[in-house]
């Protein structure tokens, strides 16, 4: 075992086969339910440090999460940052999970055991959110195959390589001029993962989509709910299903924002509601992230934008 390692399970999460050993999920995050490579670190050293409650839960858990480091790799952080650097890994992680399932997996307590000359040291941290699906269902149990895991860790690392080649991860200012609006669009998303009121959800999953469909603020509903419709038209959805849909999620984003009440049967269509614009935006970001194309439309200048809708609504003008 190298000299720096850390612990800590997935909440919500069930890997559905038996592994044999770990998962790299991305280099330094690494997953298991195998319960050997468990009793590896569950160690009496670690309940002394972590205490009972805390080991039970990890050993009886249904994944443990993982990683080891040379101290070298800390790059001369003391302990309480360098964890911090590996949350903002798993909440990427976490994050990108999105592209695959919806979930509310959220990251237990983390504790990283550093061993050197001095002695050794605990740090123990967590991710402060509790996130919730897009209906606001909470505390759900995900399942996922290996495959899926195959699926998560290879959509995280081309969407996080896209976006870091382009001048958008998360440690960039999203309204910088170089930041490409499919990352805002993502972070956007994120908010309403992260979000426990279904109105804000929406609003925040109304501004992710105008991120990525609009480019002025004239006629900004109807424009944003022609433009999505056709969009997803052209791939098997019905556009005049799409087109009412976005147009009723903008209309609960204006009340929201402009001190507005909403109706009873308005209230109880939320959850529905909401869930249709979660699962749009997936079906839109994943063709973005996934299209040479697709990011040149969208992650290109306005100008472009527009010719782009005007040809797809109207068709290409003849020459």
């Amino acid at each position: 075992m190298k000299n720096v390692h850390y612990v800590t399970s997935f909440r919500n999460l069930n890997i559905c086969e038996k592994m044999q050993g770990p998962f790299e999920l991305l280099y330094g995050v690494n997953i298991t339910n195998d319960i050997p490579v468990k009793d590896r670190f569950l160690t009496d050293e670690f309940r002394r440090a972590a205490g009972l409650i805390e080991t039970t839960a990890l050993a009886s858990g249904s994944n443990l999460v993982f990683g080891e480091f040379d101290t070298s790799e800390m790059k001369g952080l003391p302990p309480e940052p360098f964890l911090l650097v590996i949350l903002l890994w798993i909440d990427l992680l976490l994050r990108n999970a999105w592209l695959v399932k919806d979930h509310t997996m959220e990251c237990d307590a983390i504790f990283l055991r550093v061993s050197g000359d001095s002695g050794t040291s605990w740090t123990r941290n967590f991710l402060s959110m509790r996130p919730s699906l897009a209906d606001g269902t909470i505390a759900t149990r995900l399942d996922m195959s290996l495959s899926e895991l195959e699926t998560w860790t290879r959509t995280s690392d081309s969407v996080e390589t896209y976006l870091h080649d382009t001048n958008s991860s998360s440690l960039q200012f999203m309204l910088a001029k170089t930041f490409r609006r499919s990352g805002r669009a993502l972070q956007y998303v994120d908010a309403a993962r992260k979000s426990a009121s279904l109105p804000f959800k929406i609003a925040h999953y109304c501004s992710a989509l105008e991120t990525l469909f609009t480019t002025e603020s004239t006629e900004l509903a109807h424009k944003l709910s022609e433009r999505v419709a056709f969009f997803l038209g052209k791939r098997g959805y019905d556009r005049r299903a799409v087109f009412s849909m976005i147009k009723n999620a903008y209309n609960i984003r204006s009340k929201l924002v402009h001190g507005d009440t909403l109706k009873p049967k308005q209230i109880d269509e939320l959850p529905s509601l909401s869930l249709q614009c979660d699962n749009y935006l997936r079906v839109i970001l994943n063709h973005i992230f996934e299209s040479v194309e697709s990011k040149k439309v969208f992650d290109s200048d306005p100008g472009a934008i527009e010719e782009y809708f005007a040809d797809l609504i109207f068709g290409s003008p003849t020459r």
